[in-house]
């Protein structure tokens, strides 16, 4: 099943986010206050910045489209997001969570989709092509 076949079988009310890269991304953040920010991921703007460099997230990366409820972490996003923020490389949480480097890189992208989502709640709304 591809990519976009998946989103639009299980995540019919979610946003397309397939058609968002992280610089998008980025720049709609940088839209918002470090307050509204900080009340949903607890990092700063230029924390979530260095997020995709620490990461090797590219810029031209497209938003992951696989979130299902809410935008609030799950218990196991946030053990992620603790390593996270002690500075934790991607190869040292894989390490401690015994997780390939991959599903970090994946949670990065969780974390920075869910800001994105939590920032902007109407983007839930939209509905995806069909």
């Amino acid at each position: 099943m591809k990519s976009n076949d998946y989103c639009i079988k299980y995540y019919g009310q979610w946003l397309f986010l397939t058609n968002i890269n992280f610089k998008i991304a980025l720049e709609m953040i940088e839209k918002k206050s470090e307050t509204e920010i900080r009340q949903i991921i607890n990092l700063s703007y230029n924390e979530i910045e260095d997020l995709l460099a620490k990461f090797d997230i590219k810029e031209t990366d497209k938003l992951t489209c696989e979130i299902k409820d809410t935008v609030k972490l799950t218990d196991r996003e946030k053990e992620f997001f603790e390593l996270v923020k002690k500075g934790y490389s991607a190869k040292e949480i894989s390490n401690e969570l015994m997780v390939s480097t991959a599903i970090v890189k994946k949670n990065i992208n969780i974390f920075i989709t869910k800001l994105l989502l939590g920032l902007y709640p109407d983007l839930k709304n939209q509905q995806l092509p069909v």
